[in-house]
């Protein structure tokens, strides 16, 4: 069940790819062959789903590739699907897309749509416009680092398992 046909209460990792799944030090070293995103990120995710039993909902640029039934993915959308798959990771649903580019606006929408999302968290590396939205923000870098990062996950793991509230 997606959208508005939720019925149960969820978490929610709102997820950029570029910035937090890929970094300039992932760029420089890759091979030919390697894909866009760093596979060695892609356990940092599957352990914060596993460990607070998240969604993932795509709201990067990436998401305009990637659509719940395969056929109607592109050929990036379909590569991204199978790697998440290695890894028993699923998309869940992605964010919609505003001429605007809004990505704050484009989640504050995706969440007036599913009412019964209890936590979330926002992996992005882009640090402006996020208004209300900057405490659900975990702060990746594409240029330092490599991108996610293991005191990325612990603050989104806490975030979305509330250890912040006493």
């Amino acid at each position: 069940m997606r959208n508005n046909d939720i019925t149960e209460n969820i978490k929610v990792i709102f997820l950029d790819i570029d910035g937090v799944l890929n970094s300039s030090a992932y760029d420089r070293e890759r091979k030919e062959n390697d894909g866009n995103i760093d596979e060695t990120r892609l356990p940092l995710i599957k352990r914060v789903v596993d460990e607070t039993q998240a969604k993932i909902v795509l709201s990067s640029s990436w998401r305009t590739h990637w659509n719940r039934n395969l056929s109607l993915c592109d050929s990036v959308g379909k590569d991204m699907t199978a790697l998440f798959a290695v890894y028993q990771l699923e998309i869940y649903d992605k964010t919609p897309v505003l001429s605007s580019n809004d990505r704050a606006e484009e989640i504050r929408m995706w969440l007036d749509k599913n009412k019964t999302v209890t936590h979330f968290v926002i992996l992005d590396d882009n640090r402006f416009g996020w208004g209300e939205l900057l405490e659900y923000l975990v702060s990746t870098s594409y240029r330092i680092g490599r991108g996610l990062e293991e005191k990325h996950l612990l603050e989104a793991i806490r975030l979305l398992n509330c250890e912040n509230e006493s």
